[in-house]
């Protein structure tokens, strides 16, 4: 894997069911090492767990919702539901957990950087790991496809499956803003046509 400059970091991105795993799966295959975000995510919020229970136990009592299991472990279901009706009470939670998740993961891209890097993460644009990618790419899907994806692969009723992709329309507008070097590519067909979008998206940047 030569190219100008050494390895890069590549930010991958995109909407609910529109293929970012697999374009991760094929990354990897090329011997790109690949940073799952929602998994370091899961870490952090264990780093920082007794942080989130102080700041959030007065809120879940409040609203009737227990945030620690009889075992003692975080209920990170009544955590959510919590957070997400709450745009408030979700933004004191990133404070918290975004700054150990940035850590944990320029610590992948560091010990990962001789072999290039790929953050996978859906949420990138909120992430200062952000400005460590030398360009993003957006995978994306059409709407409908997209729909029928996530009827098979997660089993939600219909209406939560629009609720969470209105939840991500303005995604794509939020990576424009940030002027950031971004490269949607589309997955609508086989495996073996997003693969050989991904390969023309790294050869266009010497990779």
């Amino acid at each position: 894997m030569s190219a100008r400059g050494g390895p890069p970091v590549i930010g991958l991105t995109g909407p609910m069911c529109a293929g970012k795993n697999l374009a991760a799966e094929i990354l990897a295959k090329r011997g790109y090492a690949v940073a799952d975000a929602d998994r370091i995510a899961h870490g952090a919020l264990e780093d920082v767990r007794e942080r989130v229970i102080a700041e959030f136990t007065p809120d879940a009592e409040a609203a009737g919702i227990r945030l620690v299991r009889e075992d003692g472990t975080l209920d990170r279901r009544a955590l959510g539901s919590l957070l997400f009706a709450d745009p408030a009470k979700l933004a004191r939670h990133e404070a918290i957990v975004y700054p150990r998740i940035d850590e944990l993961l320029d610590g992948f891209i560091t010990a990962n950087a001789d072999r290039g890097v790929v953050v996978n993460a859906p949420l990138l644009h909120k992430s200062a790991v952000l400005s460590r990618c030398h360009f993003v790419i957006f995978v994306d899907a059409p709407l409908l496809i997209r729909f029928f994806r996530a009827l098979r692969r997660d089993k939600l009723p219909p209406r939560q499956i629009l609720a969470r992709f209105s939840a991500q329309r303005q995604l794509y507008a939020q990576y424009r803003k940030k002027n950031v070097d971004i490269d949607k590519v589309n997955n609508r067909g086989s495996s073996r046509a997003l693969e050989r979008r991904l390969e023309s998206s790294l050869s266009r940047r010497g990779y």
